[in-house]
């Protein structure tokens, strides 16, 4: 079983140690095998007084270049790893879905409470196109991130 406070206490010491490349660095990481979502790092750079314009950027793009090295391992590596890291059910799921969906899918996925990177390794294992597949990442995270911050945004 995972301990998920685990991730969470370093995830914002992290943040509070490193600021933006903090922020990046969890971004990068959640598509790859980080279990706790950016969004609560993104929140809790902001409110540590992080420039919410540079936490939206920075965690976009840092999701974004984990997202291409999930899709990479993926589909180098294929179904071998990706099942030593998640179970043939939850891979059968997201296959299911990416076939259905498609891109919409993996935009869709970003605002499900279904762990992100699954969907990531979908993409690469059963290699959807590359810049299809990063655009939709790119927009989904920016999308989400934003709703996030822009609470923050509000208040200021």
């Amino acid at each position: 079983m995972i301990d998920f406070e685990i991730f969470k206490t370093v995830g914002l010491g992290i943040v509070e140690n490193y600021g933006i490349l903090g922020i990046f660095l969890i971004g990068f990481s959640e598509p790859i095998f980080q279990p706790v979502p950016t969004e609560i790092f993104i929140v809790g750079g902001v409110a540590l007084g992080l420039d919410w314009k540079s936490v939206l950027i920075v965690s976009t793009f840092g999701t974004t270049f984990g997202s291409i090295v999930t899709y990479y391992l993926a589909s180098k590596y294929g179904e071998k790893l990706a099942l030593k890291l998640f179970n043939s059910e939850d891979m059968e799921k997201g296959e299911k879905f990416l076939q259905k969906y498609g891109i919409i899918g993996v935009i869709v996925i970003s605002f499900t409470p279904l762990p992100f990177e699954i969907i990531c390794w979908i993409c690469g294992i059963f290699e959807m196109p590359f810049k299809r597949y990063v655009t939709a990442v790119f927009l989904s995270r920016l999308i989400k991130h934003g709703l996030f911050v822009l609470p923050f945004v509000a208040l200021t």
